[in-house]
């Protein structure tokens, strides 16, 4: 018969209580975090919720893709793929949600697709994008990307499948 016995060193003992200890901890670090208004908790800190941004979160993020009436002309570079769409132009409409989007005529023919305004947990600002998978016909795609105040322009990485082949694109967007 085997017989398996245990004995803690004091190494063991030390292991197991720190593991104990770390097993109890509050890894919920917004728990007791009250933000101010138009404000969320991310990992313990305040920070302005999706589509607000400025000192005290009252500033539309969307504005940065509206203004001007939201028209930006569009080129495109695939990576290991011919382009498919070269150069087009899109019209960036805000929505009564703060941090939704409208693009109209997307990669030169998808009437409508939504976007999503994400605050960048660096700035603090809604300069990241966010386009969940949508479909239109055999047509799918979605991407994320970021908008550069300072250039005035907006880059989005797409996955997309067209006419049977799947692209990796980078889709840059220059304000007008």
């Amino acid at each position: 018969m085997l017989n398996i016995s245990l004995r803690f060193s004091p190494f063991m003992m030390l292991l197991t209580l720190c593991i104990a200890m770390c097993a109890g901890c509050n890894r919920n670090s917004c728990r007791n975090v009250a933000c101010p208004v138009n404000q969320q908790c991310i990992d313990g800190g305040c920070y302005c919720a999706d589509g607000l941004e400025g000192a005290d979160c009252s500033i539309p993020s969307h504005t940065r893709y509206t203004s001007n009436g939201g028209t930006f002309n569009v080129t495109e570079t695939c990576y290991n793929a011919t382009n498919n769409f070269f150069n087009y132009t899109c019209y960036i409409l805000p929505t009564t949600e703060r941090n939704r989007l409208i693009i109209n005529n997307l990669f030169g023919f998808v009437p409508s697709a939504t976007a999503f305004i994400r605050t960048d947990g660096n700035t603090g600002m809604g300069t990241f994008i966010e386009i969940p998978q949508q479909q239109q016909g055999a047509f799918i795609f979605s991407g994320t990307g970021n908008y550069n105040d300072v250039a005035n322009r907006m880059t989005i990485n797409f996955n997309y499948t067209y006419n049977g082949g799947s692209y990796q694109c980078t889709h840059t967007f220059y304000k007008q």
